[in-house]
């Protein structure tokens, strides 16, 4: 799934790009899940886990009627979420940069609605939440569901960052962010940035220790993208234990995509 000189590429600039990852019908088959997703009523015992956004300007979508911007937990709401983690192409290719042996770690994804603004989501590393652990083989694949680039919500990333390790970060003070985490010095990576062209399907692999951003989205339609994260099996928690739903469920051992049924069979 990766050569050699792609495995070198990845350990130097902490990122890789997959182009047509995904097909058509499995494009298809996930923003249905999606649409099912934006549907989730406040009131449903699992909602806490989808945030809605808080940007005034933002238009509200029919299809996602209560503005979702984020969301984590992603197979609570769907079977086809939680089979996607064991999905070959993607499964083999994070074992081939990361591995060998793959375990699964969190799910969540990203909903740029129409005039998203290019700091809601600033300049952050993954491992903010994660750290410390054993190692730095944590890795998302940010696998798009949309056509974005660097006008319409495509990730920005600062090629070779995660050298850096974890940076200090701090809660936001803007009074329009997600009040999520972001790099205290954040204003010193803008310029630093790199930015790409991703069609629907195509998954951007990069280290959880990687700088970047959420881009901002000036088009009139909502653009989204579906984000894993998987470890290294050797790679645990050395802090509090992340209670994602379904971390550490092995995914690749020995080169293949782990199924428990065929396992126990052969």
């Amino acid at each position: 799934m990766v050569t050699p000189e792609e495995k070198q590429a990845f350990e130097e600039y902490g990122y890789h790009i997959v182009r047509g990852a995904l097909t058509p019908t499995e494009i298809e088959n996930l923003r249905d899940a999606m649409r099912l997703l934006f549907q989730t009523p406040a009131d449903h015992p699992y909602s806490s886990s989808l945030t809605p956004s808080s940007i005034p300007e933002a238009e509200c979508d029919p299809q996602n009627p209560r503005a979702l911007w984020n969301g984590f937990d992603l197979p609570l709401f769907d079977d086809r979420f939680y089979d996607l983690i064991f999905h070959p192409r993607i499964a083999l290719t994070l074992d081939a940069l990361i591995g060998p042996d793959i375990n699964f770690y969190e799910t969540c994804f990203v909903c740029k609605p129409p005039r998203f603004p290019a700091h809601f989501r600033d300049w952050h590393q993954d491992s903010s939440y994660f750290d410390p652990q054993t190692n730095d083989r944590n890795c998302a694949v940010i696998l798009y569901l949309d056509s974005m680039d660097g006008e319409t919500g495509a990730t920005r990333l600062v090629p070779g960052s995660h050298k850096q390790g974890t940076l200090p970060h701090a809660t936001p003070s803007e009074s329009v962010s997600s009040k999520h985490l972001e790099i205290v010095d954040k204003h010193l990576y803008e310029k630093l940035g790199t930015n790409f062209t991703f069609a629907p399907g195509d998954a951007l692999f990069f280290l959880a220790r990687v700088v970047h951003k959420a881009g901002g989205n000036s088009s009139a339609t909502s653009r989204t993208g579906l984000i894993y994260n998987y470890t290294r099996k050797d790679t645990l928690d050395l802090g509090t234990k992340n209670r994602s739903i379904g971390n550490g469920i092995p995914v690749v051992r020995n080169g293949r995509v782990y199924v428990p049924s065929r396992e126990a069979s052969s």
